[in-house]
């Protein structure tokens, strides 16, 4: 949870977000605000380790930053990454996982946008913004979201970027789609072009269709060198993942490079996301009794004797309850079963996602639910 203050000295979170206070011993130490430097400083120690080393880890870090939804000042992030691979299929192989891992617990409707710092740098030297102001337009406008654009051109005239480049740099950054389309807002040269096309190619290996091209995406710590990519949720949420390639970090601990490339997962806005999802169930029918609970309860043991996973309400609610149940429980079907129903020998099967209903014979619902 510690580290001492001198490993965050270079090119990691604000100062102002950082918990920090002096030891026992005199020592500054900081609760750490992400575990990426605290990797570099293990890998750095450990130079001999076989290389491409694929990592995750998961653990607790602390901002002091403004609580909101899903985001807390202190959090879990799950953190995967590689190291000692320059290759570009290094980075997809990250989102690869992410992707896979997203899918495995249920999330379906999310997007990864990507960039490269490489661009961004690029971008910022074609709009005129000198390279001792590069460092703080990338951290500016990475708070994009939270100032808009209004925002980000106010901060960067005030460092005196004139309102020409502002106005260059704000058309460039609203630039988002395919790579092509990217290519043709402004000319990329050959090198690096190669560089985005392999990395896109080793996307579409991996399977990867959700991602978007976004220049507005520089991620706001000094130390990325390469791509970087962040997991969209949608507008409620924002931002649930994020990371790039940070091939100079290690060596800032060492004194050599070491290529390498991660993503980091937020524990707690992935959680918002799973709570607001209906609720998964594995009963296939409801069986709601209208005044009929003893003969419910006969047919309930019928339905589950034919293999049909089947619940049962035991409170005695009332059916607009009952049926409201089934509907945020992701139950399929409910089967009233009342007086009338009875009358007949059979059951009112209703589908809780059409609102359809039917009357059918237990044989009828049996062959119907199997």
């Amino acid at each position: 949870a510690l580290e001492y203050e001198k490993l965050l000295k270079e090119k990691t979170v604000e100062e102002k977000q950082i918990y920090k206070f002096k030891d026992r011993g005199g020592r500054a130490v900081v609760m750490r605000p992400e575990k990426t430097p605290s990797l570099a400083r293990i890998i750095a120690s450990n130079p001999n380790i076989p290389k491409p080393l694929k990592l995750y880890n998961v653990g607790r870090v602390w901002r002091y930053d403004r609580p909101q939804k899903g985001r807390y000042r202190e959090f879990w992030q799950v953190d995967l990454d590689i190291i000692g691979s320059t290759n570009p299929i290094s980075d997809a192989e990250i989102l690869a996982c992410t992707n896979a891992a997203l899918k495995a617990i249920g999330l379906k409707k999310f997007k990864f946008r990507i960039s490269s710092r490489k661009l961004a740098n690029q971008l910022l030297e074609k709009a005129g913004v000198s390279k001792k102001l590069i460092s703080f337009a990338l951290r500016t406008i990475d708070k994009l979201d939270k100032i808009g654009e209004d925002g980000v051109g106010a901060e960067l005239r005030k460092k005196g970027v004139s309102k020409e480049s502002v106005a260059t740099l704000l058309g460039f950054i609203r630039t988002k789609g395919s790579l092509r389309q990217v290519s043709k807002a402004f000319l990329i040269d050959d090198e690096l072009m190669k560089e985005l096309q392999k990395f896109e190619k080793n996307l579409k290996n991996y399977g990867i269709k959700n991602y978007v091209w976004d220049l507005s995406l520089v991620r706001g710590l000094d130390y990325y060198t390469g791509f970087v990519f962040e997991v969209d949720a949608g507008k409620t949420i924002g931002s649930i993942a994020g990371g790039g390639r940070y091939d100079e970090l290690i060596g800032i601990y060492s004194g050599k490079d070491i290529p390498a490339t991660g993503i980091a997962l937020g524990f707690e806005r992935i959680i918002e996301i799973l709570k607001a999802k209906p609720k998964k169930t594995t009963a296939e029918v409801f069986v709601v009794p209208i005044q009929t609970k003893k003969q419910s309860i006969k047919i309930t043991e019928q339905l589950r004797k034919a293999g049909i996973n089947t619940d049962i309400d035991l409170q005695e609610r009332n059916i607009s309850k009952n049926l409201s149940y089934a509907s945020k429980s992701g139950i399929p079907y409910a089967a009233i079963i009342g007086k009338k129903e009875l009358a007949k020998k059979k059951i009112r099967l209703r589908n809780m996602k059409t609102g359809k209903e039917k009357l059918l014979t237990i044989k009828q619902a049996i062959k119907k639910l199997v």
